[in-house]
Formats: C-alpha cells, sequence, structure tokens
C-alpha cells in the first residue's frame, strides 16, 4: 500500500509538472502548481503515517498555507488580468505592470 501511494502521488505530480509547462493559460498553470503541492502533500502524509512523526504534520500545514495563499495571488492576477486585457492568455501579463 505504501507504493501505491507513493506511486501515485509521484503521478500527481508529474501531470502537475506537465500542466505547467505545456499550457498558455493562467487558470491551468495554477492548477498544475496546485497538482505538484498536493502530490508532495500526499508524500508527506504517507511519510508520517509509516513513521509517525509530527515534522511531516507541521510541513503538511505549511504547504496548505502556500498553496492557499498561491491560490489568492493567482486568482486575483487572473481578475485583473481579464478586466484589462480581455484575454486568460499568459502572454498578455506584460501590460498589467503599468
Amino acid at each position: 500500500m505504501f507504493w501505491i501511494l507513493i506511486f501515485s502521488a509521484l503521478l500527481i505530480s508529474s501531470l502537475g509538472l506537465f500542466m505547467l509547462l505545456s499550457k498558455k493559460h493562467i487558470l491551468s498553470i495554477l492548477i498544475g502548481i496546485e497538482l505538484i503541492l498536493n502530490g508532495i502533500n500526499l508524500i508527506f502524509i504517507v511519510v508520517a503515517k509509516t513513521q509517525s512523526s509530527f515534522l511531516a504534520d507541521i510541513m503538511i500545514m505549511f504547504i496548505l498555507v502556500i498553496t492557499a495563499c498561491e491560490v489568492a495571488i493567482g486568482l486575483a492576477i487572473f481578475i485583473l488580468n481579464q478586466r484589462l486585457n480581455k484575454t486568460i492568455d499568459i502572454g498578455e501579463l506584460d501590460s498589467l505592470r503599468d
């Protein structure tokens, strides 16, 4: 059961990495980052259950907080880009600097 969960976590993380590198839309990139972080969290959960360690629990909570902050900032950028440029393409983000 341990290796099945580890392989599924690696599959989730690799799928997130593929989405992060191959898409040009902001939402797809955010979803890719979320999948990577959730795969890492799954690895930490499996290790915490097998080792009975509290350090993994702390790392899981830390990653969840980072994930929530990333989603809030990413969606704010997405909404701002959608309102100003009328597109969700990542190539138009340079116009938000002004």
